[in-house]
């Protein structure tokens, strides 16, 4: 094999690698325009159960398994957690980000509503009205 055939060969094999690797979880399937958090909180039952990316900036992560991560755009946050923990997010990630998955609403018990102010810093509102929105997503990617 030639040298620069030998070449060609890598970057086929390579080139899938390098697309993926930036991405926790799979990339999405189809073109998904992302929108930013505070406009799918406006109105949340809109985008219950559909295909969503969502952009903003990751501003915490979980430290245990990185199963679940935060993100704010516009002075929302919704947390995004890993569907079936089938990836990690590094616990060190932060920035503008992209995220890929379903909105879901959850009913949380009080004990799990205090779990959430206290241990994992959200709003102290989740106390008197213990819903929470969140991504059950597929895939995220941290923007440049």
């Amino acid at each position: 094999m030639n040298r620069l055939t030998a070449i060609a060969v890598a970057a086929l094999f390579l080139s899938p690698v390098v697309v993926a690797a930036d991405w926790f979880g799979q990339p999405p399937g189809a073109a998904l325009e992302p929108i930013g958090i505070e406009e799918v909180l406006a109105d949340p039952d809109q985008w219950l159960e559909k295909p969503v990316a969502l952009s903003g900036r990751m501003t915490d992560v979980c430290t245990n398994k990185g199963c679940w991560a935060v993100f704010e755009s516009g002075g929302e946050m919704l947390r995004i957690v890993a569907r079936d923990h089938g990836f990690a997010i590094p616990e060190d990630a932060r920035g503008p980000a992209v995220a890929h998955g379903v909105l879901e609403r959850r009913e949380l018990s009080p004990e799990a509503a205090e779990h959430m102010v206290e241990e994992d810093g959200a709003d102290a509102a989740l106390l008197d009205d213990p819903v929470e929105y969140r991504l059950v997503a597929d895939g995220v990617r941290l923007q440049p």
